[in-house]
């Protein structure tokens, strides 16, 4: 044996010899304590007074399971808004131990691994998507794995597939995105490492995916494809902003700083025939093209492109051009900047929220809650039921009215349509489309607008209010009319 070889022999000895989760303690801490010390701060998003209104069910109309689980979970610990946030915090701190694995299957030692880690846990998209409790949060952290254990496949231990298949199928429980994921792979796998799909574990993980995935595909081909009706009207809706903002978003959502790493993640693989690694290069392009073509939001791509973005930090070629200081120096102001994007750092006074709001929307869906929630409990008179057409006003009064309120209260919106319709003949219409249907009462009379934040959602600018009395028939009847299916 040469000095060389001993030499990279102790060498890769020393680097197995420190456990990955001693090499991403340090990161893992960080963005876990940030994300809880800033979650208290601005309010509950969008989706998350959604799913505070959502009881227990194996399907929802409009997405499967997993996080209206989690979400409900928390609530039965506290409503306070930190504990509602436990299970993205805890799979942002998880995806930021997984980036650091990527550099480990590589061959990398602790030192790349550690920085991979760092630059994960502190860029904006798994910044983003830690600190709001959403079905995309735990997507994200699914698709690394799945993705880390195809990349580990292909160093020779193609047990890895198995357990691939198994995390794919249990994340069709939170969405079925993932199944065009595992298309994408397929596909990337048979342009660059056939041989792994012929593999009796690549069968037995399709297996496995299969039959994990099988009730929520199945319910939801029995059902007409509801989903795809909520897909499509945010295609209809944004479709044209999400082709053009694309790929400016994505270079965003790696962080500016880092897109040299990404881009040798991605190339670095695929100029070396049979390595690992090969086929993220074209999964990340089919799934780029596929956004595109169905373009309802613009972070579909992310959870595919960040795994390339760890895997950079292992290139010879990154750490010929970059010293290690400039490296750490990128990843502090990377840090640095994602944190002021993605977090409430800032008050909530303009301009700041206005300024930050362009560049983060999910900024904008955290704020004015309690005052639009107080604005319908003052229009609401005695007796009346409450319709309110946008589950995210139905959440707020759901979160911040009285009890009396929550049992008076009813949303056409996806999934709350299924809680059933008003029991009172007196109903106060709130929305545009709940106050279209109007014409299903003898007697109406307006009730006033909700005065809006000076950054407000789209659906929320100038939102009528209208008292309705008299049903021309009864409720059963006429609640068809007020459903709706819509992100």
């Amino acid at each position: 044996m040469t000095a060389k070889s001993e030499e990279l022999r102790t060498a890769a000895t020393a680097h197995a010899a420190v456990g990955p989760l001693r090499v991403a303690a340090a990161p893992m801490t960080a963005v876990t304590l940030v994300l809880l010390v800033v979650a208290p701060r601005y309010g509950p998003h969008w989706d998350e007074l959604y799913f505070g209104m959502l009881p227990l069910r194996w399907w929802y109309v409009d997405q499967p399971p997993l996080t209206v689980w989690l979400s409900w979970l928390a609530a039965r610990v506290s409503d306070e808004i930190w504990v509602q946030r436990l299970p993205a915090v805890a799979a942002a701190a998880a995806g930021t131990f997984v980036a650091g694995l990527f550099p480990r299957v590589l061959g990398a030692g602790p030192r790349i691994q550690r920085l991979a880690a760092w630059a994960h846990a502190f860029t904006v998209y798994p910044l983003m998507m830690g600190h709001i409790l959403t079905t995309a949060a735990i997507d994200l952290l699914a698709w690394e794995i799945v993705i880390l254990l195809v990349v580990r496949a292909g160093t020779g231990q193609p047990r890895s597939l198995v357990w691939a298949g198994a995390v794919a199928g249990v994340a069709c429980w939170n969405k079925l995105l993932v199944v065009v994921l595992v298309a994408a792979l397929c596909a990337g796998l048979l342009l660059t490492d056939r041989r792994l799909l012929r593999t009796r574990q690549a069968l037995a993980g399709a297996c496995i995916f299969g039959l994990l995935a099988a009730p929520q595909i199945v319910v939801q081909l029995a059902s007409g494809l509801p989903m795809a009706q909520v897909s499509a009207g945010l295609i209809a809706e944004q479709g044209t902003l999400v082709r053009f903002v694309l790929l400016p978003a994505l270079a965003l959502f790696l962080g500016p700083p880092l897109l040299y790493v990404w881009l040798t993640g991605l190339l670095d693989p695929w100029r070396r025939p049979g390595g690992p690694g090969r086929f993220l290069l074209p999964t990340v392009l089919l799934l780029i093209v596929w956004t595109l073509v169905f373009p309802s939001q613009p972070h579909y791509p992310v959870g595919a492109a960040l795994p390339a973005l760890a895997m950079g930090w292992a290139s010879p070629r990154l750490r010929e051009r970059w010293s290690f200081t400039k490296t750490c120096t990128l990843v502090a102001a990377n840090a640095v900047v994602a944190s002021l994007l993605c977090l409430p750092l800032l008050p909530t006074s303009e301009p700041w929220l206005s300024a930050l709001s362009r560049v983060n929307p999910t900024i904008r869906d955290q704020v004015g809650w309690i005052d639009y929630a107080g604005q319908i409990q003052q229009a609401r008179h005695g007796g009346e039921d409450i319709v309110v057409d946008s589950y995210a006003l139905a959440g707020a009064v759901f979160r911040y009215g009285s009890a009396a309120e929550r049992a008076a209260l009813h949303s056409g919106h996806n999934a709350l349509w299924e809680l059933g319709p008003p029991q009172s003949e007196r109903v106060l219409l709130v929305g545009e489309r709940a106050v279209a249907q109007q014409a299903s009462f003898r007697f109406c009379t307006p009730a006033g607008t909700l005065r809006s934040a000076p950054v407000v959602h789209r659906e929320l600018v100038d939102v009528p209010m209208v008292h309705c009395a008299g049903p021309v028939a009864d409720w059963r009847t006429l609640w068809p009319r007020f459903r709706r299916l819509s992100g």
